[in-house]
């Protein structure tokens, strides 16, 4: 099919670095991590700072530091990688290309098919074309705004025909955007923003919310350091907690997805 338009991160549309980025990004994490480790147990010993509660503290701060900077790494790949074609019949197509090299459990494998993606994202560059791999999307189900990307929910309807629910994330900052969310946004029917209008999950969210603060609530009244309520009540609201905090961050990915 000829090809009308076709949306790439703008520094995947130029000479792709995607293996630069997301590699080194890993490479960059890792070493952070074990250097700000490093420099954490030498102060421990320089200043004579309690060793528990500092380590407490260190482990936590480092982790939350590493989790935030790996949803960055990511987010720019799942930028970089997904690719949409709209056709001179007004056809629109997308693909994540991260999708056609598995990348395995090891890390020679997770390196090759980071420089397979690379390389198939420049050849496409240079001459663009409709993959036979790319997905049609056949209807907009839900588009969500979120801070740094839009989720997209699409009916989808694959080359051998099987048709199935995606979700896709569009990265803000492609090039000529706004084009690109009036196509999305044309191909959304009446029926599906009324859904995603009424949807209940902010409901579920709140009653998720609501009962692990309860629960949390009872787990510290019934501790044995506290001793308010009978002791033999903590171990059953605790795993309660845990299930509802399961529940409450099952909705809220629901929520920014746009289900």
């Amino acid at each position: 099919m000829e090809l009308k338009k076709v949306w790439m991160a703008p520094d995947t549309a130029g000479k792709s670095r995607y293996s630069l980025r997301v590699l080194g990004g890993i490479a960059g994490i890792t070493a952070l991590a074990v250097a700000l480790i490093g420099a954490g147990v030498w102060l421990t010993f320089a200043l004579e700072l309690p060793r528990e509660g500092f380590s407490l503290f260190l482990v936590c701060a480092v982790t939350a530091l590493m989790v935030a900077l790996a949803l960055r790494v990511g987010w720019r790949s799942v930028g970089d990688a997904t690719v949409f074609f709209l056709t001179r019949e007004d056809r629109l197509y997308v693909m994540d290309v991260r999708d056609l090299f598995p990348r395995g459990h090891h890390m020679l494998n997770y390196v090759a098919g980071t420089v397979k993606v690379q390389e198939y994202l420049r050849a496409l560059a240079r001459e663009p074309r409709l993959p036979a791999q790319a997905e049609e999307v056949a209807r907009v189900e839900g588009i969500r705004e979120n801070g740094g990307y839009y989720a997209i929910r699409c009916r989808m309807v694959s080359a051998w025909g099987a048709g199935g629910e995606r979700t896709w994330f569009l990265v803000k900052g492609c090039r000529d955007e706004d084009t690109l969310l009036r196509e999305l946004r044309g191909r959304q029917d009446r029926e599906g923003a009324a859904r995603q209008g009424h949807s209940r999950t902010p409901v579920y969210i709140l009653t998720s919310a609501l009962a692990l603060g309860a629960l949390g609530t009872v787990c510290v009244l019934s501790h044995p350091a506290q001793g308010t309520l009978p002791q033999a009540i903590y171990f059953p609201c605790l795993g309660a907690a845990f299930l509802a905090f399961f529940f409450l961050v099952y909705f809220l990915i629901c929520y920014r997805r746009g289900r």
